[in-house]
């Protein structure tokens, strides 16, 4: 057994009957039979049974929120499954996306971007979405005391965006801009990209750029925890709603291996208090089956825009 807790940067190793509500069982429950049909069907190459499972995370925070933030799930589905599971933190999006080519990692939380890439390259297989995932938001931010009320007032002036793989710190608020007539590269000054939604709050909060944009749930995650102050910073425009992050699992495991990580999952309860603060850490009330369909909204945007493909 290794440890958990272990975390190590890089390509290196990191460590770490259904309980939800009724809504949550009733609505992942036909998912959840179609999706364990066609494994049984057409994944008959899933045999491999690691001694560890190694999940990688996209590098979307620093270190430490990253460990704060998935050390207690991975220690609930270690304890779950039977089989230690070690949290691998990559140095990039694009590292993420490479460590799971190379079977590096057995199991990724993708944004839907990464996941629609890992899809095409890697059959990347989907586990499940947490709640908020179905109807996921990018918040534009600026400094709390500036007298701008629209984006369009901010022509001239510079832009941070996150990593160029991010769904919410890239793709659907470009996406979103250009339905605002907005194309970022002639509309403002300059346009620099973080590599990571809370280095984007800073850099808004520093006064490093004018206007930056961000996953909304670390945004607010951020507030709730202190390290941005609302009398610092001020959330100008939210996106409409769309498709984000999933848990993927990639090929050659074991399908009754995968069957047993679906289900700690779907198993996590807010009506159970040790579960509701893994939940609460993880910016979720539960979680569901995640459907490939659900992404093709995103994918048609992602190739609209060259970034898909």
């Amino acid at each position: 057994m290794v440890a958990k807790g272990r975390i190590r940067r890089g390509r290196a190793v990191r460590s770490g009957g259904l309980g939800g509500p009724a809504w949550l069982i009733l609505l992942a429950l036909p998912a959840l039979g179609a999706l364990l049909i066609v494994a049984t069907v057409f994944w008959p190459e899933r045999t491999e049974m690691p001694d560890v499972l190694r999940v990688g995370v996209l590098p979307d925070q620093s270190l430490d929120a990253l460990q704060q933030r998935y050390q207690p799930l991975l220690g609930y589905l270690s304890d779950e499954v039977g089989v230690p599971f070690r949290l691998v933190v990559p140095d990039d999006y694009a590292s993420l996306m490479d460590m799971f080519h190379m079977h590096e990692v057995d199991i990724a939380y993708f944004g839907g971007l990464t996941f629609l890439k890992a899809r095409e390259a890697d059959d990347a297989r989907a586990l499940v979405m947490r709640d908020v995932d179905f109807d996921f938001r990018s918040s534009f931010l600026i400094r709390a005391e500036r007298s701008e009320r629209t984006i369009g007032e901010f022509r001239g002036k510079t832009l941070a965006f996150g990593s160029r793989l991010s769904t919410s710190g890239h793709l659907m608020p470009r996406h979103f801009l250009r339905q605002q007539n907005i194309e970022p590269e002639t509309w403002f000054a300059d346009v620099t990209y973080s590599e990571a939604h809370d280095a984007t709050a800073m850099l808004v909060r520093n006064g490093e750029v004018d206007l930056g944009v961000a996953n909304a749930e670390i945004v607010e995650s951020m507030f709730r925890s202190g390290r941005l102050r609302r009398d610092e910073i001020r959330v100008i425009y939210q996106t409409p709603p769309y498709v984000d992050y999933v848990w993927a699992m990639r090929v050659g495991i074991n399908v009754d291996l995968y069957d047993k990580v679906l289900f700690a999952f779907l198993k996590l309860s807010p009506a159970d208090p040790e579960d509701a603060a893994i939940l609460a850490g993880l910016g979720a009330t539960g979680f569901l089956p995640a459907r490939e369909s659900e992404f093709g909204s995103l994918r048609a945007i992602a190739m609209a825009l060259e970034l898909l493909g």
